[in-house]
């Protein structure tokens, strides 16, 4: 039977590391929810495993948003009926639908970061299979003070939070000799996404020229199962539910490579337009150099940087670092952004493998002072980059221009938009800002507004949501350094004042927490709040409000 650990004893720290890390990363996690710091896609994979309970699993009219024909052609409206795996192929996410059901909108960061934070623990029961057991839990400590982690424990809620946990369960139970322990997971990493075939084909490489015996066969059947994997998910798969991959992912990804095509084309297609050019890949991976050494830096710095001189690391994050290193756009190199999961195991389990024949170095005073600084840094570098916006109570989003909004007002400003939102009837349409999209997500139709306030329902006929929600207050607040902000209060101005000259929509509800409308042949069984006039005319004053606001202080959008 497994023992709880000693006090005092080294198994002992990282379980207090890890309670640590679960209780801050769930504590600012229900601060981003309660604040309206979270958004689009908290509430996009909430709906989407939320309709599984209604036998429609992965329908989401968030992610119909999404679609190339909503969004790059402009050729349809969001639809009942699409199912994300046409962007995202995550059939795991299904199984956390009785959490979603029990829970609501609360269940996401439960899963998130429980799920990173059983990984560390595993990763700390691998490291104990070969090192002595303080350095093992410096180890396990160091997983959960990086900002490699926390920055992806605090975003949104993403389908590759199971990453660390498969990861490092699939190398215990090579080291074990386990093989279920090895092969449980490594059947159900291509399932967490559709290019985490990637991730797991990088172990494949790791053990077929590092490991002997049987295990190596067993690497060259994983490289072979990954690739499969991914080829059929991303060529067969996915096509069946929409044509993202080839219309607009690789485009935004790799339409570099694809310029004689038109920046379209498979994975497949992908493949081939790299090895044709050859010299133009290399200047990708290489380019640009600055943010490539700061981004590789920041990977190894929770362990000091020196497991950075081994192979073993390099090799087991080879795919996924490959397509960072290949793609182009902002993201691919972002420390704090979920992607960077795929390369956390790779670093954390290279790290053990090059303390195994070094442990003796431990001992060294000077490397304990060396590893408590890099951990010092990680930690104040992840804090001061206040991650998505989940430090906002302490530090200022932007500081030139000038943008805080202090904690008091915060927690008010949740208590508000609640009480403004218990008027809408669960179940019904809604077409709302996105940082009302995750309290409003526990419904077929949501749509984020004011890029859409209309759907197609089953019978593919055309329909207007049954109440729309904008708080120009809110996005006036994040407009001087946020242009994205500022953009949405002239858009919902310009599109509330459509509505409502419509005709079929009039004021339910208004004051500074916000604006609802209501669709005039909704039946509802209270009064609205405002008359037809009065109505309009608050409307018109809290937007006059807002734009004022943005004036003075110098909106980003303008």
């Amino acid at each position: 039977m497994l023992q709880p650990p000693r006090p005092g004893s080294p198994a002992r720290s990282v379980a207090l590391a890890a309670g640590l890390f679960a209780g801050v990363c769930l504590g600012l996690q229900a601060w981003r929810i309660w604040s309206l710091n979270a958004t689009y896609d908290q509430g996009l994979f909430l709906q989407e495993i939320w309709n599984g309970h209604l036998g429609r699993p992965f329908e989401s009219t968030l992610a119909s948003q999404l679609s190339t024909p909503v969004l790059v052609t402009g050729s349809e409206i969001p639809r009942l009926g699409y199912q994300h795996l046409g962007q995202h192929f995550t059939p795991l996410l299904m199984l956390w639908l009785p959490v979603v059901l029990l829970l609501g909108v609360w269940s996401l960061p439960l899963i998130q970061v429980g799920l990173l934070t059983a990984g560390g623990l595993v990763l700390h029961q691998l490291a104990r299979e070969d090192l002595e057991p303080r350095l093992a839990a410096w180890i396990g400590i160091s997983y959960f003070a990086a900002g490699i982690v926390i920055g992806p424990a605090l975003e949104n809620f993403h389908d590759l939070c199971a990453i660390p946990l498969l990861s490092f369960s699939l190398l215990l139970g090579l080291r074990r000799g386990q093989i279920w322990l090895y092969a449980v997971p490594a059947a159900l990493l291509p399932l967490v996404r559709e290019d985490v075939g990637l991730l797991s084909f990088s172990y494949g490489l790791w053990m077929l020229l590092r490991s002997r015996g049987g295990w190596r066969w067993a690497g060259a059947g994983l490289c072979v199962y990954s690739l499969l994997m991914v080829a059929l998910i991303t060529n067969l798969v996915m096509p069946l539910f929409g044509t993202e991959v080839a219309d607009r992912f690789m485009e935004e990804r790799f339409g570099q490579f694809l310029a004689a095509q038109g920046g379209r084309g498979s994975t497949v297609d992908v493949l081939k337009a790299m090895a044709s050019q050859p010299l133009l890949l290399v200047r990708e991976i290489l380019q640009p150099l600055g943010p490539s050494l700061k981004f590789l830096l920041t990977l190894w710095l929770p362990l000091a940087l020196l497991p950075a001189t081994g192979l073993d690391g390099w090799l087991l994050m080879a795919g996924p670092l490959f397509v960072a290193l290949s793609s182009q756009g902002g993201n691919a190199l972002a420390v704090t952004l979920r992607f960077v999961l795929y390369l956390v195991p790779g670093v954390f389990a290279g790290g053990i493998l090059w303390w195994r024949q070094r442990q003796a170095l431990f001992h060294e005073p000077w490397l304990k002072r060396l590893w408590r600084t890099a951990l010092v840094l990680s930690i104040l570098f992840t804090i001061t980059a206040n991650p998505h916006r989940s430090l906002s109570a302490l530090i200022p989003d932007s500081v030139a221009p000038w943008v805080y909004v202090s904690p008091a007002r915060q927690l008010q400003r949740g208590l508000d938009t609640r009480r403004l939102l218990r008027s809408i009837p669960a179940g019904a349409s809604v077409a709302a800002e996105t940082q009302l999209v995750p309290l409003l997500a526990e419904r077929r139709v949501l749509l984020r507004f004011p890029e859409s306030a209309e759907y197609t329902d089953d019978q593919r006929q055309r329909r207007s949501v049954d109440w729309v929600v904008s708080q120009p207050g809110f996005n006036a607040d994040y407009a001087p350094a946020f242009r994205r902000n500022g953009a949405w209060v002239h858009s919902s101005y310009a599109r509330i004042q459509e509505l409502l000259n419509s005709g079929t929509y009039r004021v339910h509800r208004c004051d500074q927490s916000g604006i609802v409308l209501r669709r005039l042949a909704t039946e509802h069984p209270e009064n609205d709040a405002l008359s037809g006039q009065a109505g309009r005319a608050c409307v018109e004053q809290q937007f006059e409000r807002a734009l004022l606001q943005m004036q003075q202080r110098g909106d980003a959008s303008l």
